[in-house]
């Protein structure tokens, strides 16, 4: 049974609770801007490849950005770069719009594609950071990272739903222009919450110039997100995949949904337990879950059982999520907090668009199971590599 008085006494805090429901609108256009971005262009160009290359042009962007703005954090706190990463974003949000409207140049485009990637506000990686310095127990910190788990769920399940609302009317372009609006009022509230306060004083001492990356269980832990990225992608094509074999292509919503939803509630329930195995193990479990359901759906065509075996798989991947940002906050030192969280989902959103692009490939070479397949063998691999993980352990709640 799912138990939520865990959540209720740290939102208690009335504070943190400002925090975390501040930080979900800045974030919102996390899960709007490549989608709508694609599909604007694709309307006015005429070109999927187009709409693509500068869809890719701001994921590369927001890729190669996103650990050196985490260093920066670090560096100098996360005042210095909020709510002026946030204007700028919104301002290269509406600019790519008016860009794209002139029929400029797809070259000049993807400047401000680059431009948009470039100075996406780092809400997440703050957030994060501020749970893994804070003085609070390790089981509270698990709730904070739980909640955060459940929050990049909804905002990716939410955001393309946004965007469905606005293709309704056609207009791909206002999606953009909503996400810009939503960026600038997201980060006035978000820094306004106390989060920038909370999240810590900077740490003064010596850098190496690998920063987080110098320390071989947080490379280790990182190459986990990159695996685990890598199986998540897989598996969302092979939902596509199937959902068109049965010529029923609007059930990938559906699909997604059954995923997305147990994922979400098993997140939450994880993070108001204590378990006695040390994280990486609790994250090799979760995998080889994911690696088993993921070989089951290959041998799956009916669709209604297909959406509760992914019901089934997604039930592992709350509690992965949770486990692997505990596992990461545990393993780099505090002067590397935020670049450490930053490299994280970077390597997570790489692996995400390389089994994008890989999947179709695999659907007309090898079939519809084909990515399944592959994703069950990248957990699998994602599995060997926690075990490889130094052992660490959450401290238990103190009993009275």
């Amino acid at each position: 049974m799912l138990n939520l008085a865990p959540y209720k006494t740290l939102f208690s805090d009335r504070e943190l609770k400002r925090i975390v429901l501040a930080s979900i609108l800045p974030r919102l256009p996390a899960g709007i801007n490549g989608l709508s971005l694609t599909l604007m262009v694709q309307s006015l160009y005429g070109s999927f490849a187009i709409g693509g290359t500068v869809s890719a042009a701001y994921l590369i962007a927001l890729g190669v950005a996103s650990p050196l703005l985490g260093r920066f954090v670090d560096q100098r706190g996360p005042r210095a770069a909020m709510v002026p990463f946030g204007i700028a974003h919104a301002l290269a949000l509406v600019l790519l719009v008016m860009a794209a409207l002139q029929r400029v140049s797809p070259s000049l485009l993807m400047v401000f594609a680059l431009l948009a990637g470039m100075t996406f506000p780092p809400v997440s990686m703050t957030v994060r950071a501020m749970w893994r310095k804070s003085s609070l127990p390790d089981h509270t910190k698990q709730l904070g990272f739980a909640l955060e788990g459940v929050i990049m769920e909804t905002i990716f399940v939410c955001g393309p739903l946004i965007v469905s609302f606005f293709l309704l009317f056609n207009a791909p372009a206002v999606a953009l222009l909503f996400s810009a609006c939503a960026t600038l009022l997201g980060i006035v509230l978000f820094a306004r919450s106390g989060a920038l306060e909370r999240w810590g004083d900077v740490e003064l001492s010596e850098r190496h110039w690998l920063g987080p990356l110098k320390l071989l269980g947080v490379r280790r832990a990182l190459l986990v997100s990159l695996l685990l990225g890598a199986s998540f992608g897989l598996q969302e094509i092979g939902m596509m995949a199937v959902a068109k074999a049965a010529d029923q292509q609007a059930a990938v919503g559906w699909l997604f949904a059954a995923y997305s939803v147990p994922s979400a509630i098993a997140g939450l329930l994880y993070g108001t337990r204590q378990f006695a195995w040390p994280l990486n193990r609790q994250m090799a479990l979760g995998h080889v879950w994911i690696a088993a359901l993921s070989l089951v759906l290959t041998q799956v065509s009916s669709l209604w059982v297909f959406a509760l075996g992914c019901a089934v798989c997604g039930m592992a991947v709350g509690p992965a999520i949770t486990a692997s940002q505990m596992q990461l906050g545990k393993l780099t030192t505090a002067e590397y907090t935020t670049e450490a969280f930053t490299w994280s989902m970077t390597l997570f959103m790489v692996a995400l668009g390389a089994a994008f692009a890989c999947g179709g490939w695999l659907v007309d070479t090898f079939g519809v199971g084909a990515p399944m397949f592959c994703a069950a063998c990248t957990a699998s691999l994602g599995a060997l590599m926690c075990l490889r993980v130094p052992e660490i352990f959450a401290q238990p709640a103190a009993t009275t």
